[in-house]
């Protein structure tokens, strides 16, 4: 892993994220997997996906999730990725309806927008479970 074996790299992610033989990390596992996916490697960029999903050590983000999906298929990895892909895809379609949708916000002052640029493709939410207390937390 140290001499930049892509292999390598996403075989020690995944010893660092389940704690493996090593203390469990999952930002040296997030850190690994990226190395190993800047390769081309389609496993550890669908681990990376993963990662995205859950928050694990990187910003939770589901378009991020999706983006890396797409990316590992397009790599070869059809073992578990398209079933991720779906996954994510309908976590999205359920917690994110508007991610990619063109919205328009109000209750914004022209002072707030003024020197603002770009599109919005990504955004947050906390919500507290009222039976639980539970916080559930989403990304789109």
């Amino acid at each position: 892993a140290e001499q930049g074996y892509a292999e390598a790299q996403t075989n020690l992610g995944h010893a660092y994220c389940a704690g493996d033989g090593v203390p469990q990390s999952y930002e040296r596992a997030a850190e690994l997997y990226k190395l190993s996916a800047a390769q081309g490697h389609a496993k550890a960029t669908n681990s990376l996906g993963i990662c995205h999903s859950n928050g694990w050590g990187v910003n939770h983000s589901y378009a991020e999730a999706r983006r890396l999906y797409e990316l590992a298929v397009a790599r070869g990895e059809t073992k578990a990725a398209p079933g991720y892909l779906q996954i994510i895809n309908d976590f999205i379609q359920q917690d994110c309806p508007l991610l990619g949708q063109r919205v328009v916000l109000r209750g914004l002052t022209t002072a707030t927008l003024i020197g603002t640029r770009g599109t919005a493709i990504d955004f947050g939410f906390s919500e507290r479970n009222p039976t639980t207390g539970n916080w559930f937390t989403a990304s789109g």
